[in-house]
């Protein structure tokens, strides 16, 4: 109580302060100091001094809302997007390029800092993107009426309100000008269109997705609660089909589960193709919307390269968390086997397709949980060697332990999240060396960081 009491006196819920800017937080927000409070502030940029109102106090830490900068910093920069700040998509934009990548380094090292472990190399250069715009080859639009008109685009920031938006910034431009063609048309035909409502569960439309390849073409997929295919999608098929080069085809997603997941797990062809191919890192992948796969293909490249570097020639290895096999498939021709662990059946199923139709034999597809599979795996499979890219909520628990006692000499371990990264790491160090971290931004003017990292078994004491 008496801390509560001590907290109030420093600052209370919508007092108006004025503080300086000092760093940023891994999860977007910048960091300041009011007297002797932690306080933060989104859309901050550190070197600024702001006035901003606060907006909830909590017993070590405040948040508050940017009301105006009073200096500004060396490093800020104007942001290019009219919806920055409106739209949840970017978090940094007003932050130059430069001292993005900087940030994120930061976030890998503080973090591994405070476990006590750090590679026994410096944390390598940051692999970056020439143009930090433009990346994503993959967008998932939310669909909302709003009076009269229909709005299709992205969650407003910190909400699940969603806001239209025209022009994307972080985009393929193809998407841009698919995603206008759509937007255009269901507000002509909006009369005819239903739109879902997950408050209510009823309605049509759900969300449009759209996914675009290094060459140019271009999947659309719209996900309905039914399983009809309505007129005015028919129209904007035709429109797509005449405007849009190198489309390879248009879907319905059906999906009539509650929730917000994107896609259901049946789909209807309404004109060409239900997938389309991705021509990367020497693999010709099979990919339908569905698909989990690298935001940006030039990045993948990157990663599945580090992958290569990494591993031994002639070793056994297991793809945990595998997906359509991303990480391990450029490099089939070195290893003797491929292990693909990966629980999404569709992925699987488009794995066997990629093997196939990339005549890649020494492939072999565990459909199953990781956590559930790995030990029966380690025991029955002569594995040398482990890539691991899970989830952003990282390694499971359960199979830590297994990691453990397997003694594995090599593990390539890929995150996106540092968070979880280093808790697995502390919990992995007792048993192996981080030999090796090299940090990719994969998604610009955001937060997020990928670690592409060598996990060495240590040499036993006896």
């Amino acid at each position: 109580m008496g801390k509560k009491e001590y907290n109030r006196t420093v600052v209370e819920k919508n007092d108006e302060i004025e503080t300086e800017i000092t760093d940023l937080a891994y999860g977007g927000d910048s960091v300041a100091k009011y007297k002797e409070m932690t306080v933060f502030i989104p859309y901050g940029v550190p070197g600024q001094t702001v006035r901003a109102k606060v907006t909830e106090v909590k017993r070590s830490f405040a948040a508050a809302r940017l009301i105006r900068v009073v200096k500004e910093s060396e490093i800020y920069a104007k942001p290019e997007c009219p919806y920055f700040s409106i739209c949840g998509g970017c978090d940094w934009q007003n932050i130059r390029y430069e001292s993005q990548k900087e940030y994120k380094v930061k976030f890998i090292r503080h973090m591994l800092e405070n476990i006590s472990v750090l590679p026994s190399m410096k944390i390598n250069p940051i692999i970056t993107y020439e143009n930090p715009y433009f990346y994503r080859n993959r967008a998932q639009y939310k669909i909302a009426r709003d009076g009269g008109e229909i709005l299709m685009g992205f969650y407003r920031a910190r909400s699940h309100e969603v806001i239209g938006v025209d022009k994307c910034l972080i985009v393929h431009p193809k998407i841009n000008e698919i995603a206008a063609i759509i937007s255009r048309m269901l507000n002509e035909k909006q009369k005819e269109v239903s739109v879902y409502s997950e408050v209510k569960q009823r309605g049509y439309l759900r969300h449009v997705a759209i996914r675009v390849n290094m060459q140019g073409e271009s999947l659309v997929t719209f996900v309905a609660a039914d399983k009809e295919i309505e007129p005015f999608i028919r129209e904007i098929e035709k429109e797509l089909r005449e405007k849009i080069a190198g489309l390879k085809g248009i879907v319905l997603n059906m999906n009539q589960e509650p929730g917000n997941n994107v896609f259901g797990d049946r789909e209807k062809i309404i004109w060409g193709a239900s997938y389309m191919r991705e021509k990367a890192a020497g693999i010709d992948f099979k990919l339908d919307s569905a698909s989990f796969f690298q935001v940006n293909a030039s990045m993948l490249e990157k990663m599945a390269d580090y992958v290569n570097k990494n591993t031994s020639d002639g070793a056994r290895v297991l793809d945990l968390y595998g997906g359509v096999g991303a990480l391990t498939l450029p490099s089939h021709k070195k290893y003797s086997r491929i292990y693909n662990v990966e629980i999404d059946r569709n992925a699987s199923e488009k794995l066997k397709d990629t093997a196939r139709d990339n005549k890649i034999d020494n492939l072999e597809i565990i459909n199953a949980k990781a956590e559930d599979a790995v030990a029966r795996i380690l025991e029955e499979k002569p594995v040398d060697e482990i890539v691991i890219d899970p989830p952003r909520k990282g390694i499971h628990p359960a199979i830590i332990p297994v990691l453990k006692r397997s003694k594995i000499k090599k593990i390539i371990y890929i995150s996106c999240n540092p968070s979880t990264f280093a808790r697995d790491m502390k919990e992995l160090k007792e048993d192996y060396f981080l030999k090796d971290v090299t940090p990719l931004d994969q998604f610009a003017q955001t937060y997020h960081v990928e670690i592409m990292s060598v996990l060495e078994l240590k040499k036993s004491k006896s």
